[in-house]
C-alpha cells in the first residue's frame, strides 16, 4: 500500500476514484477556520480535506459523506489510522438524499465538474470528475438544505465556470464572500476558483491570486507559505 505524508497524517488513495492533487491541498488550506464547529465534507474521496480540517479545527466534529465504494473504504483506512479519528464520521451515503439533525458551520466540496470535457477511461474516476452523476444544481440544493443560517460553503470550480456556479448560489441565497484564482505559473490562464459563500450577500467581495509555481516551476513563496502545515518539505 503506498501513501502520501503529510506532516501530522498519511494518505492512500489507491482504491480512490480520485487522487491526492493540489486542488483539494489548496482547497483545505484556504478555507476559513474561524468559529467552525461542525464540518461536512462532501464527496470525501480518499479524505484529505476533512483530515486537513481536522489538524486546522482542532474542536470541529466532521463529516464525511461519499457515494463511491471503494472511496469510502481508502476514507475509513486513512480516517482510522490519523489523529482524530474519534472526531471524523463516515457515511457511504448519496448527497442528494443524506439527512442531518444538526446543520453544518462549514460545507466543504471539491465535487464533479468536467460537464464538456471527455470522460476519464475509469468508471469510477467518471463518477467523480463529471456532474453528470451529481449536478451542480442539486450540489447547491443539498448545502442550502444542510448549512447553518450563519454557516459557509468552500468550494473549487473550474475559473471558466465560475460565473455560472455563482449565479445558480445567488438564485438559491448563498453568495461569494470569498474568493481565490488560482494559475499554474505567471503567465498561465487561470484555471481554477476556489469559492467562500455564504447566505449573506457581501458589500466587497475579497478576491485573491494564487500562482501555484514561479517562471522556473518551482513552488511559489505563497503556495508554500498556504500549505506549510501540511506539506513535509515546506
Amino acid at each position: 500500500m503506498k501513501f502520501f505524508k503529510f506532516k501530522q497524517f498519511k494518505i492512500t488513495d489507491d482504491r480512490s476514484a480520485m487522487k491526492v492533487g493540489t486542488d483539494s491541498v489548496i482547497l483545505g488550506s484556504w478555507v476559513c477556520n474561524h468559529k467552525i464547529a461542525n464540518v461536512l465534507d462532501i464527496g470525501g474521496g480518499s479524505g484529505l480535506i476533512s483530515l486537513m480540517i481536522a489538524q486546522r479545527i482542532q474542536s470541529a466534529k466532521i463529516v464525511s459523506v461519499e457515494i463511491d465504494v471503494e472511496s469510502a473504504k481508502d476514507s475509513a483506512f486513512n480516517f482510522s489510522n490519523s489523529p482524530w479519528n474519534d472526531r471524523i464520521a463516515l457515511f457511504r451515503d448519496d448527497i442528494r438524499s443524506f439527512t442531518s439533525n444538526a446543520k453544518f458551520d462549514l460545507i466543504i466540496s471539491n465535487p464533479p465538474f468536467f460537464t464538456e470535457s471527455l470522460l476519464p477511461p475509469k468508471t469510477a474516476r467518471a463518477g467523480a470528475r463529471h456532474d453528470d452523476n451529481l449536478s451542480l444544481r442539486e450540489l447547491l440544493e443539498a448545502v442550502s438544505n444542510l448549512l447553518d443560517n450563519d454557516g459557509l460553503f468552500a468550494v473549487v470550480y473550474p475559473f471558466l465556470r465560475e460565473k455560472e456556479l455563482v449565479e445558480y448560489a445567488k438564485k438559491i441565497g448563498l453568495f461569494p464572500h470569498r474568493i481565490l484564482h488560482t494559475k499554474n505559473k505567471p503567465n498561465a490562464v487561470f484555471k481554477r476558483s476556489f469559492i467562500e459563500f455564504r447566505r449573506i450577500e457581501s458589500e466587497n467581495t475579497i478576491g485573491e491570486i494564487l500562482e501555484i509555481r514561479n517562471e522556473q516551476s518551482i513552488y511559489s513563496n505563497k503556495y508554500k507559505e498556504l500549505t506549510k502545515e501540511f506539506y513535509l518539505n515546506f
